[in-house]
């Protein structure tokens, strides 16, 4: 399976945060960036399906934060690839503009299945996701706890979240679009066990 994950990073929420000059808005250029943390669910997710069924993971980030760090460790977790996308401003582009750059540089790949974290602390709305697939074209589930390659090699099986905790399992069609809400599983599990209950 050929897996595509995006990193993005965002202002790190245990270091101060300091307002610009204008008092409008972070000073992101004194602000510590770190991994987004669904997204870095995404990742493990993506890991899981590479480990379990084979294929390969390319890992795409936008340039700025701490995006090589990021790119680097996920390298050294089992990333085949990794992608930097130039940004030349200090903060994340408006989720329109950052889902087109996606686009571009994941199109390319042929990607099989695209993950990415549902929403981030400072996009709670959870618009990049959906803006992402509709940019590729592809169908969109979000809010997934699980994923594993379905034996018949053209779905994958989620396990989607919807309110009231309740879970369902369904069988996505390739290519799609996932957009990982929360870690259910550790790495070393089993393809079954990674879409069980948490």
């Amino acid at each position: 399976m050929n897996i595509a994950v995006i990193v993005r990073q965002v202002p790190d929420l245990i270091e101060p945060l300091e307002i610009d000059a204008g008092e409008t808005a972070l000073d992101l250029g004194a602000a510590t960036f770190v991994l987004n943390e669904s997204d870095d669910h995404a990742l493990e997710q993506g890991l899981l399906l590479k480990e379990s069924g084979g294929g390969t993971l390319t890992v795409v980030a936008l340039d700025f934060g701490n995006a090589e760090e990021a790119l680097y460790a996920a390298a050294a977790k089992g990333a085949d690839q990794l992608i930097q996308i130039d940004w030349p401003d200090e903060g994340s582009p408006p989720p329109r503009i950052a889902a087109a750059l996606y686009a571009a540089a994941i199109r390319p790949l042929a990607a099989d299945l695209i993950l990415v974290g549902v929403s981030a602390h400072n996009e709670w709305d959870g618009v990049l996701p959906p803006f992402l697939a509709l940019a590729l074209g592809v169908p969109y589930v979000g809010v997934i706890r699980g994923v594993a390659a379905a034996p018949s090699g053209e779905t994958v099986e989620v396990l989607k979240e919807f309110p009231g905790a309740v879970m369902a399992r369904l069988q996505v069609k390739r290519p799609a679009l996932l957009g990982s809400w929360e870690q259910n599983v550790r790495r070393g599990t089993s393809q079954s066990a990674a879409c069980g209950q948490p």
